[in-house]
């Protein structure tokens, strides 16, 4: 008897603790801080399942009507590398997340375009890249880039996490991460997972997953270079983020106001 009004005890618990998620992550997909006209932030935090283990997201969202972006190198300062938080104060940027991979002595690995111009060459690997043209953001893998016609800015990375709405099936690996995304309504996602850890697959998870569902509602998304890379700097209006990296990189994505 005692053991069966414990069963329907802790059924009651488990349905009351699942409810309470749902809506915490329904409340969590409209939290939304509007820094400006076209500039929003907000911070997410995933325990237990579906996700593998524990993490943060400090994420930005930049239409692209309002703001442009903007590939860095840090070569056009004289230099091979900075930290991103000085880089995007030399290039002037309202906000800033570190980029692609590179070797040992800093050279970048991979297609790089800023404002019009190859900066570094494309590396034929299966890796994904990050692309404007004509003002409109583009996710695609190296083996659709044609020519540089036409593209402002270029970075190639990976691996990607989301591609046509689909979330894709990924390494089971733990690190620290950096990764930009493309919504439905073509919003521009930054994403760092501040000072956490997070199985790629956890995060191709939220990219993919709707805001009524928690996450970001992506159609693409690709991975930054992560580990001691991973890096976002903020600095606009009322809102000032500064997640360092454990050592300086070659390059960026950056964030900047556009002209009337």
């Amino acid at each position: 008897m005692k053991l069966r009004y414990f069963k329907k005890g802790f059924l009651f618990f488990l349905l009351s603790f699942s409810l309470a998620l749902g809506r915490q992550a329904l409340s969590a997909a409209h939290d939304w801080h509007l820094i400006d006209d076209g500039f929003a932030v907000k911070a997410l935090q995933f325990n237990g399942p579906p996700y593998q283990a524990p993490f943060k997201l400090r994420i930005l969202r930049i239409d692209l009507d309002k703001f442009s972006l903007r590939v860095m190198d840090c070569r056009a300062w004289g230099v091979d590398r900075m930290e991103i938080k000085t880089l995007a104060k030399k290039a002037q940027a309202l906000a800033a997340i570190n980029g692609g991979f590179f070797q040992p002595d800093y050279r970048p690995l991979g297609l790089l375009i800023v404002d019009g111009q190859e900066t570094n060459p494309l590396r034929k690997t299966d890796w994904g890249i990050f692309m404007i043209k004509d003002q409109v953001a583009r996710i695609i893998h190296t083996q659709e880039f044609q020519n540089n016609q036409g593209i402002s800015q270029a970075i190639q990375v990976g691996p990607r996490l989301v591609v046509g709405g689909r979330e894709l099936h990924l390494k089971k690996q733990l690190a620290k991460r950096s990764a930009i995304g493309i919504t439905h309504k073509n919003q521009i996602i930054l994403a760092n997972s501040e000072d956490t850890q997070v199985f790629a697959q956890d995060l191709a998870h939220v990219f993919w997953l709707s805001e009524d569902g928690g996450g970001l509602a992506c159609r693409d998304a690709l991975c930054l270079d992560g580990g001691g890379s991973a890096q976002m700097y903020v600095e606009y209006k009322s809102l000032l983020i500064d997640l360092p990296g454990s050592w300086p990189v070659p390059n960026g994505i950056g964030v900047f106001k556009r002209q009337p």
